[in-house]
């Protein structure tokens, strides 16, 4: 009977040493989830911000090519 009572404990810790060591490893993926979005989110903010400029730009020269075709006439 002692021998099954050390198999049950044994079993026990070897079950809550294996939960340890999950709850590390979703502690720290949860952690690269975090980390992961937050650069979405720049590369977002990036990306529209760039894409403002674009159209900024593409304006400002549709702009300049009417003034120098209403020069040119």
């Amino acid at each position: 009977m002692q021998s099954e009572l050390d198999a049950a404990s044994t079993s026990r810790d070897d079950v809550s040493a294996s939960a340890k060591e999950l709850e590390k490893k979703y502690k720290a993926l949860e952690t690269d989830l975090i980390h992961t979005q937050q650069d979405l989110l720049a590369s977002e903010r990036a990306r529209k911000d760039l894409q403002a400029e674009k159209e900024e730009m593409a304006e400002e020269m549709h702009t300049a090519s009417r003034l120098q075709l209403s020069l040119l006439c």
